[in-house]
Order: C-alpha cells, then sequence, then structure tokens
C-alpha cells in the first residue's frame, strides 16, 4: 500500500492526548493521520461475534465482526495499521533499528486524562477501558488472553434509543479514567470508542508503566 495515496474517505476519531501507538505510528512515518482516525472494527468485544450490542443498549446498531486476536489494537485492520499490534521485536525489524514502544509514567489508581480529536463525532453509547492482565507477555501481540476479562471501566450514556436522543450522545472530546490499583511495570490499556450509529468501536492503544 502506497501511504501517499489520497483515498476517498469518511474520518472518525482518534486521541491526540497522550500519545497512542497509533500517534507513535504516525509520528514515524508508517501510517498517515486518517489511517489512525480509523482503528475501526465491531464494538462487541471481547466477544469474537457479531449481534446485538449489549443489554440495555439493544436498539444501538448490531455490531460487526469484533477485532481478531493478534490485530486487536488496529481495530482488527491488516494493512498498514497492522504495525500498532506489532511486538517491540516486529517493529524492530519493521524499522531495522532497535525499538520499544514509548511508555507512559503513571501511578496505580491516579486519574488517566484523554484527549480526542473527532471528524466524525458519531452519536456515542461510551467508551470502554481495558488493561493488560498480570504476567503477560509483551513478546506476543496482543490478543483476548492478554488482557483482564472484562473492562476495567465503563463510561456509557444511558439514553435509549439512540435515534430519539442524538443530541445528547456527544462525543467526549476529554474524559478521563482512575486507572486500576496493584498493576506495576509495563502494561497496554486499549480504549474503545462505541459508536450508537454504526457497528463499530475505534480502538486506541497506550503503553504505561506503572511505577
Amino acid at each position: 500500500m502506497n501511504l501517499s495515496e489520497s483515498k476517498p474517505r469518511l474520518k472518525h476519531g482518534r486521541v491526540i492526548s497522550p500519545p497512542s501507538r497509533s500517534a507513535i505510528a504516525t509520528d514515524l512515518g508508517l501510517i498517515l493521520d486518517w489511517h489512525s482516525d480509523e482503528m475501526e472494527g465491531g464494538k462487541n468485544f471481547p466477544s469474537l461475534t457479531a449481534g446485538p450490542f449489549r443489554k440495555p443498549y439493544e436498539t444501538d446498531n448490531v455490531s460487526l465482526v469484533p477485532p481478531a486476536d493478534g490485530y486487536i489494537l488496529s481495530g482488527g485492520k491488516t494493512d498498514a495499521r497492522d504495525c500498532v499490534n506489532f511486538t517491540d521485536e516486529e517493529m524492530s525489524q519493521k524499522l531495522n533499528r532497535p525499538f520499544n514502544w514509548p511508555l507512559l509514567d503513571v501511578d496505580a489508581g491516579q486519574v488517566f486524562h484523554v484527549k480526542w480529536d473527532y471528524s466524525t463525532p458519531h452519536p456515542t453509547r461510551g467508551y470502554s477501558w481495558f488493561i493488560t492482565n498480570d504476567g503477560w507477555d509483551p513478546q506476543q501481540r496482543i490478543s483476548r488472553a492478554q488482557l483482564e476479562p472484562n473492562s476495567f471501566y465503563d463510561d456509557f450514556y444511558t439514553q435509549v434509543p439512540f435515534y430519539d436522543h442524538t443530541a445528547e450522545l456527544k462525543a467526549k472530546i476529554e474524559h478521563e479514567v482512575t486507572l486500576p490499583l496493584g498493576k506495576k511495570g509495563h502494561h497496554v490499556i486499549v480504549l474503545l470508542w462505541i459508536v450508537a450509529d454504526t457497528g463499530n468501536a475505534f480502538y486506541q492503544a497506550f503503553d504505561v508503566n506503572f511505577k
């Protein structure tokens, strides 16, 4: 794929602070801004199946198939965006030099603040936060087995059906979460922006170091 090629597209949104894996990949010239805006895959994660979204939000558009293991961080995309799924070793091979995903220093229990840039601020159901489990293996791509089985926080609008409340279900430019207690060292956080009027969520990933 030629990254310089223009692409007619409907862009959507990405985190611009703190730096996500997609932002780092963009800075490295591996992907373009529109790639980072479209880390997009089925919103029923961590389920592997398409279908109605979780109760009591079944009136939201049904989920497409969620990302497969190994492709979670790109929202299932396997083109140039696959690089955000790469381990340090894979990135080192790609760049032909030693590379480690930069770590954001955090404390367990601290407030983690994010800021988004949206080009298409869809009616939003909310945001789900996942994190790697204790003992996860950084030498393997992120899979469901590498993550805690449930989100550690969900920030959802409760209004249903979404089509009667589109003015209220606004994508949040800034929001925050309290990080879990008991974590130490390198972990990966996966943040989903879950859209009400499509079958997708937008996936963003952060490498953090719990001090």
